[in-house]
């Protein structure tokens, strides 16, 4: 079957789903679903393109390139809040390296765990492409991705894993499934997956006693097929899928500006609509200087 063509709802899926990330780093609530939807959507997002584009190389999708291309961001990001950190922070220790060795697996803050992941994650898309080629085979694999899922979840729910492994036993069973509804959606076979995405919802909210989290597997799917299907045009949707992931490395930073001249009580709506905002416009300005498109 050939690539689906790209659809211009799938960029302003992306462009929500920062919006929806901003919005949960701004009320940090235990409870917090919109921004496990928004993460799970991302992670989908992620995993479908790059199913698109190597369906469109004819199966190839070379990893090392591909991650490579991510290696840079993640080190000029982390080099950045390092710095601001050491600028910002009353910390006595905040001059005193890194020594933890988990932080390799994410850098100097925690929100660019999704950096390596994906780099790492990448590995999986050529051997998917190419193996997954029939319905039977994306049945076979459907179930798979329900097998791996369990123990994943059940590492989730512990919470006794070290910082990024919580949120990368979280993601993987997500860009497992942007990767099979990359493949799905070309054989008319979307449902395969999505049965797949129900029974991992359906342990998730038995293991962790219905939390908010739990349905983020199903959420994100149903948000997914709901942006895929949205008949929607316009010459500013790619522009708004480009902006999404800069959104997404700049707000903290545009947080703590808000925070520091706005104060602790401001609106958490209004904090979080400025700082989109101001992440928005900043990372706009900085995709027209050299060389700063392929770090946003």
């Amino acid at each position: 079957k050939k690539p689906v063509a790209h659809r211009p709802s799938i960029d302003l899926a992306r462009f929500v789903a920062a919006f929806g990330v901003v919005v949960a780093h701004a009320y940090v609530s235990p409870n917090d679903w919109v921004g496990h939807l928004s993460l799970g959507l991302f992670l989908i997002l992620t995993a479908f393109l790059a199913v698109q584009s190597a369906q469109r190389a004819g199966g190839n999708y070379p990893f090392l390139p591909r991650a490579q291309r991510l290696i840079l961001p993640w080190l000029v990001w982390s080099a950045f809040y390092r710095v601001l950190e050491m600028a910002t922070s009353e910390n006595p220790d905040r001059f005193v390296p890194l020594g933890d060795p988990w932080t390799l697996l994410y850098g100097s803050t925690i929100h660019l765990w999704f950096l390596p992941f994906v780099a790492l994650a990448m590995v999986l898309v050529q051997p998917a492409v190419r193996l997954i080629r029939r319905p039977a085979a994306l049945a076979l694999a459907s179930v798979g991705l329900v097998a791996l899922s369990v123990p994943l979840l059940v590492l989730h729910v512990q919470g006794w894993l070290p910082l990024p492994l919580p949120q990368w036993v979280f993601a993987l069973p997500l860009y497992a499934l942007g990767l099979l509804l990359g493949i799905a959606h070309p054989m008319g076979k979307a449902w395969m997956p999505a049965l797949a995405a129900v029974a991992m919802t359906a342990f998730a909210v038995w293991d962790s006693g219905n939390a908010a989290w739990a349905w983020t597997l199903l959420g994100s799917l149903v948000a997914f097929e709901l942006f895929w299907r949205l008949p929607v045009r316009g010459r500013i949707l790619p522009h708004l899928g480009q902006v999404a992931f800069g959104i997404y490395l700049l707000h903290p930073f545009f947080m703590l500006i808000v925070y520091k001249f706005m104060g602790a009580g401001v609106n958490l709506f209004a904090a979080s609509v400025l700082c989109f905002a101001l992440s928005w416009a900043a990372t706009a300005l900085l995709r027209r200087l050299p060389l700063m498109p392929r770090v946003l």
